[in-house]
């Protein structure tokens, strides 16, 4: 029988052997190691005995990247820090020169060696040999020399895991003609009768194997090892693990404002590996996610903020390994994020109670926060049950919840649209809207959003006609913008160009995945067109629910209503961070200030946040597109910007507050439209640049139609099977019939720009 000997910390195990057929062991060289990693020692015997059933581990051979990938992603504890930091570098430094080598092996010679980037000259094999001596020198290493004898039976003592999931490091050599890295996974199953882990040690060569093992138990528990060779008996270890008895931990949140208990975004993760674990009543939202995602949310938020969490809708309690764990805590912009260290005891139960602070109340400034662009399927009351938990774990007002299409079906389905189909509780409202028409298979038109609707606006014979959609959406009541203009992917330039300046739409989506773009946005009302600043997370392709945020002035928000109104009039400003406020002569955001010749405005602006949370960095005031003017802090911890100046009213110009975090979030009104009849409030200097931009887009959409027809003459007549595949021809056979009228829409745009040229040249002598 194998004998209770306490394995100690360091030094890794080279067993070497020279009768019967199989490896002995031997210890080499002691090394100081982190808690936990407690050395494998392995007795080296023939099994003689019975041999339990269990299922067949999985394995798969690897490069050495790829075995390191897993080991520092999975089982980093294997390392201490300083060393793991070292090994990272090196595989940074790996994965690098291999890509390069790669590109290089893919192009032939290619460019000169001058004309490459140094680092795309640079070998991969120095850092592949770092990579092995970092593998070699594992102080957790189990070295098995398998071209020697068979030893003595030696004692061994368990394998003592981090916790119920762990991993060995083996390094087999059968000769040294060749390296092979396998990874294997073993779970224990229940009851704990186990087949041997078999793994194939090739001959002549060195096998490195990284062995990730879960499911193990608190008590000692026999496992083994075969070790199959080609030709000869494989050799069977018998080994024994076991998991340090388990902790409990039990959490609540509450609210800031009630002292109850409240839904809160929750991410709890070890220290020893960086694991995340899911709370027992986390919700799963795969159902209504319809596939596309689950309930682990991953954010785009800034800096610490952001990461992996899960939505929990009360308090928790769950069995977890003893040890240190970080607790992440968040509900939304308007509360600070905490984060709390936990040391977990075997055997022991953690209790906390956590209430995130309220740094700012926005609901009581007027201003109601809210999400354009949410997909969630909603048919049942357990849907809305589940996102309206989901919104009030974030703090979020509003969600647009979109159903969304293309040429072939819809997704996300509602149970059904307008005032009577809202879910309202509290201070939160699900609101029905849609994101269809929606192209991008073939032929990108961009992706259009709506707000406030009574019914589903689609029609697959007018589809690539979004004027028509924008029409009914309006006779709703409801409101019409593009989604994702932060970037220029769907190629929304398009249709914008149509029917923006047509006076369509109603708001653009500038803010998205933590980002603000808005290059699109300044070229079109430097033309002279209003638009209201929207954002959306569009989960679950992106992030969390309000990750992005637009709030709109409605101090009587009610169930939805007012807040839609403000929305119509532009009273919004879109944040991730840094909250804002911008007044020009007594007007919002949204407003039009008419001025006389060369009367002056009063602009007052601010930008405010915490130390905790999105401490402004800068706040600007932007004219046109350029800074006029801008403000930093004075000192470190200041947590408030403001600006206030007056501004000739000139010949009239569009103005808007910018700011910035120090942790990179950013924040952007709606413009306050200052205008001098009769001239427009348009960029006079850029205008003919910006109508030619324009007139290059319509050019583009001629030629869309042009290929789509094309490619309908040259196609098959029957519908493909393969929903990609059907898309793209259900879109070429939709734009190639609707193409004519489409091209009458492009010939009214050009028409409208011809107009606007005309305007800018008689302006030209009004203007001082």
């Amino acid at each position: 029988m194998q004998s209770a000997i306490k394995a100690g910390f360091g030094g890794s195990l080279r067993i070497t052997g020279t009768t019967r057929g199989a490896p002995a062991i031997r210890r080499s060289g002691h090394r100081p190691r982190p808690v936990w990693l407690l050395l494998p020692v392995l007795a080296g015997c023939l099994w003689l005995g019975p041999t339990p059933g269990a299922a067949q581990p999985g394995s798969r051979t690897a490069d050495i990247g790829e075995l390191v990938s897993v080991l520092l992603r999975k089982h980093p504890y294997l390392f201490d820090d300083q060393s793991r930091d070292r090994l990272k570098a090196t595989y940074r430094e790996y994965r690098l020169t291999r890509a390069a080598e790669r590109e290089r092996e893919k192009r032939g010679r290619g460019a000169s060696v001058e004309q490459r980037p140094e680092e795309a000259q640079r070998p991969s094999w120095p850092a592949r040999f770092a990579l092995v001596h970092f593998l070699d020198t594992c102080p957790g290493l189990i070295r098995l020399d398998l071209r020697e004898g068979l030893p003595e039976p030696a004692p061994t003592d368990p394998i003592e895991l981090p916790g119920s999931a762990g991993a060995l490091l083996l390094q087999l050599v059968n000769g040294r003609e060749e390296t092979r890295y396998l990874l294997q996974d073993y779970s224990q199953s229940s009851p704990p009768e186990v087949e041997p882990i078999r793994i194939e040690a090739a001959p002549l060569a060195t096998t490195w194997v990284l062995l990730s093992l879960s499911g193990i138990r608190s008590r000692p528990t026999s496992l083994v090892l075969e070790l199959q060779r080609e030709g000869e008996e494989p050799i069977r270890l018998p080994l024994e693990v076991k998991a340090p008895a388990p902790a409990r931990l039990k959490v609540s949140v509450l609210s800031d404002d009630t002292g109850l208990e409240t839904p809160a975004m929750v991410r709890l993760v070890r220290k020893l590996n960086g694991r995340d674990y899911r709370p027992p009543n986390a919700l799963d939202l795969a159902e209504q996610f319809e596939g596309h995602g689950s309930g682990q949310l991953s954010t785009n938020l800034p800096g610490r903020l952001r990461g992996d969490y899960w939505c929990v809708p009360g308090p928790f309690e769950m069995s977890l390994p003893p040890g240190e764990w970080e607790i992440a805590i968040r509900r939304g912009l308007e509360h600070l994020p905490l984060f709390d260290t936990i040391t977990l005891k075997p055997g022991e139960t953690a209790e906390r109670t956590y209430r995130p602070r309220r740094w700012v109340d926005m609901r009581k400034l007027g201003w109601f926060s809210g999400d354009d662009h949410v997909h969630f399927r909603l048919l049942s009351d357990e849907d809305a049950q589940r996102l309206m938990t989901w919104v009030k774990a974030e703090d979020l007002y509003l969600a647009n919840v979109v159903e969304m299409g293309d040429v072939n079906r819809t997704w996300f389905q509602q149970r059904g649209f307008g005032r009577e189909h809202r879910v309202v509780s509290a201070d939160h409202v699900l609101s029905p809207g849609q994101e269809c028409p929606r192209t991008g298979a073939r032929f990108r038109l961009g992706h259009v959003l709506a707000m406030n609707t009574t019914s589903l606006v689609r029609n697959l014979d007018r589809y690539y006609l979004y004027d028509w959609m924008f029409d009914r959406v309006h006779r709703q009541g409801g409101l019409t913008g593009y989604a994702h203009v932060y970037r220029t992917y769907p190629q929304l330039h398009r249709d914008m160009s149509i029917n923006v300046p047509k006076n369509k739409v109603d708001f653009l989506e500038l803010m998205q995945i933590g980002i603000l773009g808005t290059n699109l946005y300044y070229e079109f009302l430097d033309l002279g067109f209003k638009l209201t600043a929207a954002a959306g997370s569009d989960v679950p392709f992106a992030g969390t629910v309000g990750e992005v945020r637009m709030y709109a002035y409605a101090p009587e928000a009610g169930d939805g209503e007012a807040w839609f109104e403000a929305v119509r009039r532009g009273r919004t400003f879109v944040t991730n961070g840094p909250m804002l406020d911008l007044e020009v002569g007594g007007a919002m955001p949204g407003d039009e200030l008419p001025v006389k010749s060369g009367q002056k405005v009063q602009v007052r602006a601010r930008a405010w946040g915490h130390p905790g949370r999105s401490r402004p960095s800068r706040l600007e005031i932007v004219r046109h597109g350029q800074v006029i003017h801008r403000i930093r802090p004075s000192h470190p911890e200041e947590h408030e910007l403001r600006l206030s100046f007056e501004l000739e009213g000139e010949n009239g110009y569009w103005i808007a507050a910018r700011a910035e975090g120090s942790d990179g979030s950013q924040a952007h009104t709606t413009p306050v439209y200052v205008v001098r009849k009769p001239l427009r409030f348009w960029n006079h200097e850029k205008v003919e640049r910006l109508i030619a931009t324009r007139l290059h887009s319509l050019d583009e959409v001629v030629r869309l139609v042009a290929r789509a027809r094309s490619t309908h003459e040259g196609e098959v007549a029957d519908e493909p099977q393969g929903e990609g595949e059907r898309t793209a021809w259900w879109e070429t056979r939709r734009l190639a019939e609707q193409g004519p009228e489409l091209l009458d829409r492009v010939a009214e745009a050009r028409r409208i720009y011809q107009q606007l040229r005309q305007r800018w040249k008689r302006e030209g002598s009004l203007r001082k």
